[in-house]
């Protein structure tokens, strides 16, 4: 019974372990995770001359958004100015419009992603943690597996080497 107890007992605590590291991760320890996301470069993640692109890639929404603000909301908002807006109006304020928004769209991003970040660290435990956590628990499950196989492993050569010697 003790010879299979060995094996086991070294495959549990491989299991607990690889168990122990998630649990870790959302533990207080000083605000450690906080602060890694925190510190978390986002100019690399999104880099400012990758901005220019990003936007390009939304324009046709942005534009379609306008189109429909000025032709729908605006006279339904401010039904006089609506009498003196025309499409070649309405196409020039557009132009000036998304002009604008390409000029500042890589500020806008940089604020809402830090904002998004901070957020993000400073609900880590009492949002994020019951969120993640689980999702981590099944992602490393067989990484979990592989730590009591090699635990089990690591018992039956112990058992193995002490029975030798």
């Amino acid at each position: 019974m003790q010879l299979i107890l060995i094996p086991l007992m070294s495959g549990m605590l491989g299991w607990f372990i690889a168990w122990l590291f998630i649990k870790i991760l959302f533990a207080n320890w000083n605000n450690s995770l906080k602060n890694f996301i925190q510190n978390l470069p986002l100019e690399s993640i999104v880099p400012a001359s990758s901005s220019k692109a990003q936007f390009e890639a939304i324009l046709p929404l942005i534009d379609e958004k306008f189109d429909q603000f000025f032709k729908q909301k605006l006279g339904e908002k401010m039904p006089m100015i609506s009498m003196f807006i025309g499409d070649k109006t309405v196409t020039q304020l557009k132009s000036i419009f998304l002009d604008e928004l390409q000029f500042i769209f890589p500020e806008v991003l940089n604020s809402f992603l830090n904002n998004a970040k901070d957020d993000f660290a400073n609900n880590i435990r009492s949002k994020w943690r019951f969120i993640l956590e689980p999702i981590l628990l099944k992602a490393t499950r067989k990484y979990r597996i592989i730590a009591f196989a090699i635990g089990l492993m690591w018992g039956i050569v112990t058992l193995l080497l002490i029975h030798l010697l």
